[in-house]
This record gives C-alpha cells, sequence and structure tokens, in this order.
C-alpha cells in the first residue's frame, strides 16, 4: 500500500514540474525579460529596444518642438514683412495730403494775383549774375590814386617793385650771359639777379646785386660785376602790371560788369569784375582797400588762356632809395641792402 502512495506522489511531482514555466538562461549581452532574452549592450537592465524607442519618442518630440518654433517664427516674419504695406499707405495718405495743400495753396496765390509780379521782380534781382560796374570802376580809381604812392608784389616767384614809371625786379634765379664787352672791358660771364625798368623810356638794365641766395653779394665782387651795367631787351621782361589793368579797364565803353557781392582770396576780400572784347573775356578780382587787382584770368572762347596772380600785394612801402642801383662804393659791410629780404 506504502508503495502505491510513494508511486502516486511521485507521478503528482513530475507532472507539476513539467506544467511549472522554465526560466529560460539567457547568455551576455542578453537578459531575461518577460519569458525572453532581450539584447543589453550598456547593462543598465533595461532592454536596449525599448531605450531606442524611448529615444525615438524624444527624438520626435524635439522635432515637433523645434517645427513648431520656425513655424512660429515664419509667422512673425510674414507679420514683419507686412509692414511696408501699411507704410505704402502712409506714403499714400501723405501724397494724397500734399496734393490737397498744393490745391490750397494755388486757390491762395489766385487770390492774391497782385502780390505775385513784386515776389519776381525781388527774385531776379537776387539771382543776376552782374550789374553796371561805372560805380565799382570809379571807387577804385579813387581809392588808387588818393592812397597809392607805391607798391609790390610777387609774380612768378620774382619780386616786383613799382614807383612811378619805374620798375624793380629781383629775380629768384640769377640769369647768365657770356661773352660780352661793357665799357671796354671783356667779360667771359656776366650774372644778372636785379633788373630795372622805366615804362616811359622803355630801358632796361640789369646788375649782379647779389639777391639770389645761389650767388650772393660776395661771388658779385669777386667777379667784379657788381657796378657792371648789362642791357637787357626791355619785351623779355615786361609783364602787365596791376596799376595797368586798372587804367585799362577805366576807359572801356559802360558795358562792363561787376557780379554782386564779395570773394575770397585766402584771407583778402575782393570784388570780381568781368568784361568780353571780341572773343576774349578778362575776369578781376580787385581789392577795395587799394583799388588794384590781385588776380586777373583770361579767356579765348571760354577756354582758359592765361594768369596773372600778384602775391603779396602790399602798397606803399617802396622808397626811392630801393628804386636805383646802388654802387659798391655807396654800401658797407654792415649794410643789408644786399641781402634776400624783401
Amino acid at each position: 500500500m506504502r508503495i502505491k502512495i510513494l508511486f502516486a506522489l511521485m507521478i503528482v511531482l513530475i507532472l507539476a514540474a513539467a506544467c511549472a514555466p522554465m526560466k529560460e538562461e539567457c547568455e551576455k549581452p542578453f537578459i531575461s525579460k518577460d519569458g525572453g532574452c532581450c539584447l543589453d549592450i550598456d547593462e543598465d537592465g533595461t532592454c536596449d529596444v525599448n531605450q531606442e524607442a524611448n529615444t525615438s519618442e524624444v527624438k520626435q518630440t524635439e522635432n515637433q518642438e523645434k517645427d513648431k518654433t520656425f513655424k512660429d517664427e515664419k509667422e512673425q516674419i510674414v507679420v514683419e514683412e507686412t509692414k511696408p504695406i501699411d507704410v505704402k499707405t502712409v506714403e499714400i495718405d501723405s501724397e494724397k495730403q500734399d496734393e490737397k495743400q498744393a490745391i490750397e495753396s494755388a486757390d491762395a496765390s489766385t487770390e492774391e494775383e497782385t502780390e505775385e509780379p513784386e515776389e519776381t521782380v525781388a527774385e531776379e534781382t537776387k539771382e543776376s549774375a552782374s550789374i553796371d560796374a561805372s560805380t565799382l570802376l570809379g571807387q577804385l580809381m579813387k581809392t588808387y590814386t588818393e592812397k597809392v604812392n607805391s607798391y609790390k608784389y610777387q609774380y612768378n616767384s620774382n619780386w616786383y617793385y613799382v614807383l612811378g614809371n619805374d620798375v624793380k625786379i629781383k629775380l629768384s634765379n640769377a640769369q647768365q650771359f657770356s661773352g660780352m664787352s661793357i665799357n671796354g672791358t671783356h667779360y667771359p660771364v656776366i650774372y644778372v639777379d636785379t633788373v630795372y625798368m622805366n615804362m616811359i623810356n622803355k630801358t632796361t638794365t640789369g646788375y649782379c646785386e647779389g639777391s639770389d641766395p645761389n650767388l650772393g653779394l660776395r661771388q658779385c665782387a669777386q667777379l667784379e660785376l657788381i657796378d657792371v651795367p648789362y642791357p637787357l631787351s626791355y619785351a623779355n621782361y615786361y609783364t602787365k602790371r596791376p596799376d595797368e589793368w586798372l587804367f585799362e579797364v577805366y576807359t572801356l565803353d559802360p558795358e562792363v560788369k561787376t557780379e554782386t557781392g564779395y570773394y575770397y582770396l585766402g584771407p583778402r576780400k575782393v570784388r570780381r569784375l568781368e568784361y568780353t572784347i571780341g572773343i576774349t573775356k578778362t575776369i578781376m578780382y580787385y581789392d577795395e582797400k587799394i583799388g588794384l587787382p590781385v588776380k586777373v584770368e583770361q579767356y579765348v572762347n571760354d577756354q582758359f588762356s592765361k594768369l596773372w596772380l600778384y602775391d603779396f600785394l602790399s602798397i606803399n612801402t617802396v622808397k626811392e632809395k630801393n628804386m636805383r642801383h646802388r654802387l659798391a662804393n655807396e654800401t658797407s659791410s654792415k649794410e643789408d641792402f644786399y641781402s634776400t629780404s624783401n
């Protein structure tokens, strides 16, 4: 009887073991999960498949948020781009307002037609390019004849001294002449740095006075040239003086014009005067305080032709003693008469 009972228990145990679920053994990198094996490379006890799914969900969520942000930004840009439409609308309204104001102004001017001729005349006077210069020329001539006894200026780097009909020129660079006999003496080389001219007799004489710093008085003395007068051509040294321009334009017909207003040549305030003879137009800039031009321009057929620029023009600084050549025995070593100062 016992044997039968033991046999029955064994059969029951065998059947119970057969019906119980078997735990599957998984080898690394796999782990047991839900009765099976899944990949777990990072050994965190979680199936990598689930992690990938979660990661995908996170990425999908992030992408959705980015798309939403981009969409919002795009909508904002679109809103900003619509702003010029409002500006145009404002401009159109402004144009309508201007047009309305123009119409109102036209109506107002129609009602006040009696005032329009006065405004036109005033504008023409303001924009007038020139006026008759007769009065100005009379004033310039009066100023020159009453105030100016002598004057000096620089022209083409040479200094000019004017007193009456005499002109003295101190050359910036001495001129050299050769093979000349003067008063029975032969001079192989003659230097000239100072020229004396008389406008009436048209005589021109040159001396070596040492005004050229490259030559100097000592060299003139060593060459025995100080008292040697060297005859020169009047035409080669003549140039139109400021007072000649004044007398020339003063004698012309009253058609001469001068522009209104004043001009500046450096610090000097001047008046502009112009006249035309044939195809030649002359423009002069006068200093009213001395009555002389400081700049003269000439144009032929409206093309620039020549310029006279009288730099550093000053009056009443030239004396009689400055206008004649001083002999060697009239100078002393202490004097600065032959210096390069002006």
